[in-house]
């Protein structure tokens, strides 16, 4: 128990985003703009639509993982207190 609730405050822990997050955030929309500025506004909704769609893979990811954390909290919550 003590090492799940280890992993699962350690991943919460962070609020706010890292210096290298940051910095490819920044880079990102430099990127994002020279790539609207070479493409007709219906190239660049169809970039950005699938540019969204896979941010939302990553969205997946997470609720894959607050999935699995929730159900080692759920499993070790049932174990018995004295074995």
């Amino acid at each position: 128990m003590n090492q799940l609730m280890e992993t699962l405050f350690t991943l919460l822990e962070s609020s706010q985003a890292s210096k290298a997050e940051l910095q490819a955030v920044q880079k990102s929309e430099i990127i994002v703009q020279a790539v609207q500025n070479r493409l007709t506004n219906e190239e660049f909704e169809k970039f950005w639509d699938s540019a969204m769609e896979v941010g939302c893979a990553n969205q997946l990811d997470s609720f894959v993982l607050g999935f699995r954390l929730g159900m080692q909290l759920t499993m070790e919550g049932l174990r018995p207190i004295v074995e």
